[in-house]
């Protein structure tokens, strides 16, 4: 959804029609208990784990603050934003094009993403410069030597009397753009051994049955697969699949887990794409293709 910074709130809101309460857990003869429980006010769903009394689930509001301190951190007119639940508020945010990059030719380019993530869990609020991928829509955080992308928001009761402060967090996260695209650059710049890569990632072990083997040749044929379709897709010439750009490497096995991966549950593109962000195979290849 696209939205003019005035429209974020709105844009929230219906998103996520419904309040986080936090209510009294009784015992089995319906005592009294020091636990409370989070509730769905829409549809009554359970939310995260039994809390204590002093605990404070945030509020619709919060995500709004959160949502409004990001689009403005872009100082864009405009700006992108796509929300799901999963036990918590996860939005993504980004500028149209103003920030576009291209890494090769005009078909593979990248946008900065803000990723909020907003759970009931006890944890601080996380904010992380990320980018979009448009070649295989792939959602993505990419690490740079000596910086940071992610910071931590301490929940309070004020956040929004907070916002001068956070539009600075923000602003500051988004001034490391230029640090991203010169990693994604020379990712593009260096060349590896692909099949070993992906053998890297998944490495076969030793006392590996039938099934095994042939599982695994199956999930390297499908990365090769991704491989060769995204240069097709970008104006690639097609080449070998024994090598590639530790750009198309790690895209080939991030698109693999993003959109391939077998999951748990009827996941919705955005589910996927917030759940692919920490899967260890995903940080390990990128560990490899930073390495080259």
């Amino acid at each position: 959804m696209t939205t003019t910074l005035e429209n974020v709130r709105q844009s929230i809101a219906e998103a996520f029609p419904f309040e986080v309460c936090k209510l009294p857990l009784l015992g089995p003869d319906r005592e009294r208990t020091p636990h409370y429980g989070l509730f769905r006010s829409d549809n009554s769903e359970c939310v995260g784990n039994a809390c204590r009394r002093g605990y404070t689930p945030h509020t619709l509001d919060d995500v709004q603050a959160l949502a409004e301190a990001a689009s403005a951190g872009f100082d864009a007119s405009h700006c992108g934003i796509t929300c799901s639940w999963d036990g918590g508020h996860h939005v993504i945010i980004g500028p149209t094009d103003e920030h576009r990059r291209a890494i090769y030719g005009t078909a593979d380019n990248i946008f900065p993403r803000f990723i909020l993530q907003a759970g009931y869990d006890g944890r601080a609020f996380t904010a992380s410069l990320g980018l979009f991928r448009d070649a295989c829509s792939n959602l993505q955080w990419i690490r740079t030597a000596g910086q940071s992308h992610s910071v931590s928001l301490r929940h309070t009761r004020q956040l929004r009397d907070r916002m001068p402060g956070l539009i600075e967090t923000f602003r500051g996260l988004a001034a490391r753009w230029d640090g991203v695209v010169s990693t994604v650059e020379r990712m593009q710049a260096a060349e590896l051994d692909f099949r070993e890569f992906v053998a890297a990632v998944y490495p076969m072990p030793e006392d590996a049955s039938r099934r095994t083997v042939g599982s695994y040749q199956r999930r390297a044929e499908s990365i090769v697969g991704r491989l060769m379709r995204e240069r097709q897709r970008t104006g690639r010439p097609l080449g070998s699949a024994h090598t590639a750009t530790a750009w198309e490497a790690f895209n080939a096995i991030q698109g693999y887990v993003q959109h391939d991966k077998s999951r748990k549950g009827r996941l919705s593109v955005a589910q996927r794409a917030i759940k692919a962000l920490t899967d260890a195979d995903v940080s390990r290849a990128m560990e490899l293709a930073l390495a080259v």
